[in-house]
């Protein structure tokens, strides 16, 4: 039996991924959809709503989900506290997924890195880098950010202190606390994200490269179908899909 999705941002990059990954699947069936120019029928019936729209779209997809206390995936990212809080309050009432992407080796990346700052310490070095489409309007991305928080838990560093975006203006050493960033656009690359730990004599360097969107869409599918399983609360994908 299939399982009814409704996706939210289907002329999105994702959103376009997930509805030809859709078409040739048995399992998953494409209920509706809504973008900037029309929304979900009210009274269409689904399973499951899936997101990766913008954060004014995904506001209005968030009510409906929790009106009709639908499980919700969530790959929308750039979100407000306000909005961000709005989540929290409706995973009260509904099972909710939310991440910054939905790749299963990104995810298992995240926690190896977490894992590796922490072990290897503070004489290691912490950069990130990461490697876009020239499409891409947001920098760094949201998994590089999602990379830094990690990053900066294992170390026990505030994340906000920590970050650092631009070092041409500050000709002065790097410290023990930072977490660098450096982003490249161009070409039609997926994604490309790379965790340096960056030591006196060695290095170790955690990478992880996307070559079609597909992997995108199957990882929130992934989620759609395990969330489905789940008791209202706000879940991490990482938690979903690797535990």
């Amino acid at each position: 039996m299939s399982i009814e999705v409704l996706l939210s941002g289907a002329t999105g990059t994702i959103g376009r991924a997930l509805i030809a990954f859709m078409d040739g699947e048995e399992h998953y069936r494409l209920a509706g959809t809504a973008s900037r120019d029309r929304f979900f029928e009210p009274d269409v019936d689904a399973d499951v709503v899936i997101d990766f729209s913008h954060p004014s779209l995904l506001e209005k997809t968030l009510a409906f989900a929790h009106r009709r206390r639908l499980p919700l995936v969530i790959g929308t990212t750039g979100l407000s506290a306000e909005l961000a809080g709005h989540i929290k309050q409706a995973a009260a009432d509904i099972p909710i997924c939310q991440a910054a992407n939905f790749s299963i080796g990104v995810n298992l990346l995240m926690r190896l890195a977490g894992q590796a700052a922490a072990i290897l310490g503070e004489d290691f070095d912490l950069e990130i880098t990461e490697v876009h489409h020239r499409r891409k309007i947001d920098a760094p991305s949201g998994t590089a950010l999602a990379l830094g928080a990690t990053l900066a838990k294992a170390r026990g560093l505030d994340i906000d202190e920590a970050s650092v975006f631009d070092r041409t203006r500050h000709r002065i050493p790097r410290s023990k606390h930072e977490i660098g960033y450096q982003s490249i656009r161009g070409g039609d690359v997926v994604g490309e994200h790379t965790v340096h730990l960056l030591g006196d004599g060695e290095r170790l360097e955690l990478t992880h490269r996307a070559s079609r969107r597909e992997v995108f869409a199957q990882g929130a599918l992934l989620a759609a179908r395990k969330l489905m399983q789940r008791s209202a609360g706000l879940v991490d994908f990482a938690d979903l899909v690797l535990d």
